[in-house]
């Protein structure tokens, strides 16, 4: 999957307490979903909110980390399945410790 910059992330989940035969899940979506592949997913939050657009960078990666701290504590989504769903944007990953980036993002920072 390509990159998702955090200015047009919308996350998109499925809480492990409501009932959905495949289980509690969350995705990355770029918005606008045009293809309206997010409809399948009952929760969304972050660039379909008004208040991502009147954050500025700082903003929404406090928004960020607050909401996929949201799904796993009150959602029942487990913290590895938001993490790796987080992984493709940016600055999500910048924000993590080098130790913590699969080898392939660690390559991509060693670049910078």
């Amino acid at each position: 999957m390509s990159d998702i910059p955090l200015i047009d992330a919308m996350i998109c989940a499925n809480a492990g307490k409501d009932y959905d035969p495949l289980g509690p899940r969350v995705k990355v979506f770029r918005h606008p979903d045009y293809d309206m592949l997010s409809r399948e997913y009952s929760w969304s939050v972050g660039a379909c909110d008004d208040r991502w657009d009147r954050s500025d960078d700082l903003g929404r990666k406090l928004l960020l980390m607050i909401e996929a701290h949201h799904l796993c504590a009150f959602h029942n989504i487990p913290a590895p399945m938001v993490h790796e769903a987080l992984m493709v944007i940016p600055e999500y990953r910048d924000m993590l410790s080098y130790d913590v980036l699969p080898a392939r993002y660690q390559q991509e920072r060693d670049a910078k």
